[in-house]
C-alpha cells in the first residue's frame, strides 16, 4: 500500500463526519460531459489554470493570480502540446498537457484562497485502459476519493471535487501506469450556489 493510500486511510477514520464536505465527480471525455455537466451539477465558477510555457519544459509550479497563489507539483512534470509530445487527447482539444514523467503517484497543492473547486482531464501514457485513484482534501479534514478509468488512445477523461464548508488544498493521484494532466481549472461558487445545495445536499448528490 502505498504512503497516499495510509495517509488516507488514517484521515478517513479521524475525520469520517466531516468527509462529506468534498465531493468527487467523475464526467466523461468530451466537455459536455466534463467541464460542462461539473459546473451545472455543483454551481461553480471555474477559471482555467495555464502555464504558456514551452514544450518539453520542466513545470514544478503554476501561478493562479486570480486566487493569489500556485497550483504546486510534488515533482515536475513535462509540459507537452498535443501532437508535439503527446499523440492523443479526447474532445478535440490540441493544447497543453502536463506529463508526470514516469511516476505511478504524486500529490498537487492548491496553494490559493478560496478554492471550492477543482476539475482535470487524465490520460495515460500507454495506448491502452488504465485506472486511476483520485483523492481530495479539504482544509476542514474533509476528504473524498473517485476512482477514474481513462484510455491511452484519444481518451482523457474528466473528473473533479467541490467543497461545501471548507476549501479545497490538495489532490492526490495513483495510477496503475503514468499520465498526462492538464485542462484543470479552480473555481468558487456561482452566487447562491452554496445557499442552495447546502452540505446535506451535496452528501445527497454522490459522486457519478
Amino acid at each position: 500500500m502505498s504512503k497516499f493510500a495510509l495517509a488516507a486511510l488514517a484521515a478517513a477514520a479521524l475525520t469520517s463526519a466531516a468527509s462529506a464536505g468534498v465531493i468527487g465527480f467523475l464526467g466523461d471525455t468530451t466537455i459536455e460531459g466534463g467541464w460542462d455537466a461539473f459546473e451545472a451539477e455543483f454551481g461553480a465558477e471555474m477559471t482555467v489554470i495555464y502555464d504558456g510555457g514551452s514544450a518539453y519544459s520542466e513545470v514544478s509550479s503554476i501561478a493562479v493570480p486570480e486566487f493569489g497563489g500556485s497550483l504546486d507539483f510534488d515533482a515536475s512534470h513535462s509540459l507537452r502540446q498535443i501532437g508535439s509530445g503527446w499523440a492523443t487527447w479526447s474532445h478535440g482539444y490540441t493544447g497543453e498537457v502536463f506529463y508526470n514523467n514516469g511516476l505511478l503517484e504524486t500529490g498537487y497543492d492548491l496553494n490559493m484562497s478560496g478554492v471550492y473547486a477543482f476539475d482535470a482531464y487524465i490520460e495515460p501514457n500507454p495506448f491502452s485502459l488504465q485506472t486511476f485513484t483520485i483523492t481530495a482534501y479539504g482544509s476542514d479534514g474533509g476528504m473524498d476519493t473517485v476512482v477514474r478509468d481513462a484510455e491511452g488512445s484519444a481518451g482523457a477523461a474528466h473528473f473533479g471535487f467541490f467543497a461545501s464548508g471548507e476549501t479545497l488544498t490538495r489532490i492526490e493521484i495513483e495510477g496503475s501506469s503514468d499520465w498526462a494532466i492538464g485542462e484543470w481549472r479552480v473555481g468558487t461558487p456561482a452566487p447562491g450556489a452554496l445557499a442552495l445545495l447546502g452540505l446535506a445536499g451535496l452528501t445527497a448528490r454522490r459522486r457519478r
